[in-house]
Order: structure tokens, then sequence, then C-alpha cells
């Protein structure tokens, strides 16, 4: 039987190797210590993993365990016993399976599960109650002040990036490789586009009273995205002028409403440009709404979660909902997802002065709530 030795000062001690007998006690260890996941050894500069679920329930099954890291990227783990051969047979094509349907999501469904689990009492007691866009901050040591460099906006906007692109990590947990599995995994990096790793986590003991875990990772980690540059008026401006004439004057009088009334801080992407209406109120950014050079815009619910009260959203919603062709679900507010809507809805007149209105009610609701 495998041993490993153990030297502390003058003491040595030998652990036996002991195997796990039941997968959700390997899964325990993930979700509690993502850092066993030694994504860093083999690319330096990968981002830390945050657990964003357990059990997520699919139309197919349910995905064991479900990570992201701060440039919005999944990693979906499998895990399985090397007494389960059968298991091991089918586990590829299952974790591949989960894959194509998240692929499917959208970075509010991410943001829901995230939410969920983070509310939930599975939650790292560091992590509780924090929205999926605090609690990544927190586990990245990004301070608030730095949030117009990384901000809740463009962190949704890598999530939906990766999902329509179906950049992902599929990882497969196991006590022990075995070379079949192996070699699928190398057949398969060789002719996709995803990343698909293997994890051996090896438990060794001494009685009840200490554990060591060994993880060793298998499989290329592709190095970490550099960051998009960020978009100015001028470039912004000349993309907008793609867009249908209507659209995009409605685009420009959005943004001076958002320069005359707060801040427009510009965002970062390949190919759409996009601003975010930033209002500030001692010292706290709070983001309202991003407009995206296509005319699409996002309603920040998700950043204003945990900042304004559900009250104030609920009444913000309202008035929004108020505008023909407009209807913002009820999770935006208890949830907290970034609800989109199109530019088109606001071009008449009127339209366009309600959703300003709200806008500007939403901001002196907020600066209400912080006297």
């Amino acid at each position: 039987m495998a041993k490993i030795l153990v030297i502390e000062g003058d003491k040595a001690t030998l652990l036996d190797k002991t195997k796990f007998t039941l997968e959700g006690k390997l899964q325990d260890y993930l979700e509690n210590y993502p850092s066993l996941i030694p994504l860093g050894e083999i690319v330096e500069g990968v981002p830390d993993l945050l657990c964003i679920g357990r059990e997520v329930g699919i139309p197919s099954g349910a995905i064991d365990l479900l990570f992201i890291d701060e440039d919005g990227l999944l990693t979906i783990v499998e895990t399985k016993l090397a007494k389960n051969p059968e298991a091991r047979r089918t586990v590829v094509g299952q974790i591949i399976e989960y894959a194509s349907y998240i692929c499917g999501w959208t970075a509010d469904k991410v943001y829901e599960v995230a939410n969920a689990y983070l509310k939930s009492e599975r939650a790292p007691q560091k992590y509780k109650n924090l929205s999926l866009y605090e609690a990544i901050q927190k586990l990245s040591g990004i301070s608030p002040e730095a949030e117009g460099e990384f901000s809740a906006e463009n962190f949704s906007n890598s999530i939906e990036r990766n999902l329509r692109s179906g950049k992902m990590r599929l990882l497969i947990a196991v006590d022990e490789l075995v070379e079949p599995l192996r070699a699928t995994i190398t057949f398969l990096n060789k002719n996709s586009n995803f990343d698909i790793l293997l994890l051996s986590v090896k438990n060794f003991e001494e009685s009840k009273t200490r554990k060591v875990l060994i993880p060793t990772l298998f499989g290329p980690v592709k190095p970490p995205t550099p960051p998009m540059e960020i978009w100015t008026e001028p470039k912004f401006l000349k993309k907008v002028e793609e867009c249908e004439k209507d659209v995009a004057e409605t685009i420009k009088r959005l943004l001076e409403f958002a320069k005359s009334n707060g801040t427009a801080e510009w965002g970062r992407g390949k190919t759409r440009g996009s601003f975010t209406f930033v209002r500030f109120k001692n010292e706290a950014r709070i983001s309202i709404f991003t407009l995206l050079s296509d005319g699409e815009i996002w309603l920040n619910f998700g950043v204003m979660w945990n900042r304004v009260s559900k009250e104030t959203l609920e009444l913000f919603r309202a008035e929004l909902n108020g505008i023909p062709n407009i209807n913002i679900p009820g999770d935006a507010v208890t949830r907290g997802t970034f609800p989109s809507i199109k530019v088109k809805a606001l071009i008449e007149p009127s339209n366009l002065d309600k959703f300003e209105n709200a806008v500007l009610s939403l901001c002196q609701k907020i600066e209400a709530e912080e006297q």
C-alpha cells in the first residue's frame, strides 16, 4: 500500500493511502477547498476558482460541482471513484452532455444559480449572502475602489462571451488515474475546442486525526485571457452609426443623459462597445444600466441587488414595466439578475422620457436611503 512520510521537526509519521468510499466525500473536499484543483501548476496566472453550485440540476441529471473564475469562465466538475469502472467509462459522455446544456445558459442564469448557492447553508462563511460579483471580488482581492476596472457589467459580459463561444473547462475528478480515461482525455483535447482535464486526488490518513490530500492535474490549461481594450466615446459613436438611424439617435441621447446626470464609464469589448451609467454616493459605486453599441441595454439589478433596498428596486421595475414593450421579470429584484431591453423600445420620445425619469427617480430614492 502506498504511503507518504510527513516530517514535523524531529517527528516523522507514515501515512497510509486510504481509498474514498463515497464520491460525496471527494466532492466535499473540492467544494470546500477549490485550491485542490491546481490549475496554476500548469499555467501561471490562472485565476482562482469560486464554487457556485453543488448538485446543480439540469434536464439530463445533476452537475456535481460548478465553479467560476474572475474571467467569467465556468468549470464543470464530475467526480468518479476507481471502484466504479462502469461510471468511469460513461463520465466523459456525461460531462460533455452537461457542457452542451450549460452553453445555452445566459449570464443571468449563472447569477441565479450562483446567488442561490451563496445564500444557502453550503456556502463558505466568508462568501455567504454575497452576490456572485461581490464574492468574485473578495476571492480575487479586488477592492471596491477598483470597480471601474473590474466592473460587474464587464464580468457579466465575459460570462456571456464565454458561454456563446462554448468556452469552459470540464474536469473529471477521480481518486486514482486509470490509463483508458487518461488516453481518452488526451484524444479529446487534441480534437476539440474546449479544455477537458483529469484530476486525481489521493487521500492519506493517520488514524482519524490527520489527512493529507495530494492532487495531480492532467491536461492542458489555456492561459488567462488578456484584458480587452477600454472603449472611448469617439470609437463608441462610430460603432453606433452602424445601427438604424432612430436607434443611433436614441443611443446618443442616452449617452448625453448619462454624462449629465452621473458618470458614463466606458466598458471593454472586442466588437461591441459599451458604457455604464454610474452614480456615486458616499464613495459607493452604484451602476444602474449599461448601454451597448448595438442597441441593447442591460439593467444592472445584479449590481444593485445587495446595495439598494428591494422596495426601491421593485418600484424601479414597476416604472420600467409601465413603458410599452418592456417587461422586467420579478426575479430581477428577488435574485439579482441583469435583464436586458432594446433601445428600439425607447425610440418614441415619450417612452424615452419615461425611462430617463424612472432612472432619475431611482437615483433620488437611493440617495434618500443613504441619508
